[in-house]
C-alpha cells in the first residue's frame, strides 16, 4: 500500500500539484494528525487516497 516509486501526485486536499515544491507547501499548511486526500496516476490511472498526516519524530 501507499505511494510507489513512479506514482505522480497530481492533488492534494483538490489543490493542483505541479512540482515537488508544491507539495512540500501543502504539506506543509496542513496541521499534523489532519486527514488529507492524495490524488496521483499511476500505471496510467488516476487513483485517490484518504491519508492522516503523521509528526515527524526527532
Amino acid at each position: 500500500m501507499g505511494l510507489r516509486t513512479g506514482d505522480i501526485v497530481t492533488h492534494f486536499n483538490g489543490v493542483p500539484i505541479t512540482s515537488a515544491n508544491d507539495l512540500t507547501a501543502q504539506v506543509r499548511a496542513v496541521a499534523a494528525g489532519s486527514e488529507a486526500t492524495v490524488t496521483y496516476v499511476r500505471d496510467g490511472r488516476s487513483l485517490e487516497v484518504e491519508v492522516t498526516l503523521g509528526t515527524l519524530e526527532l
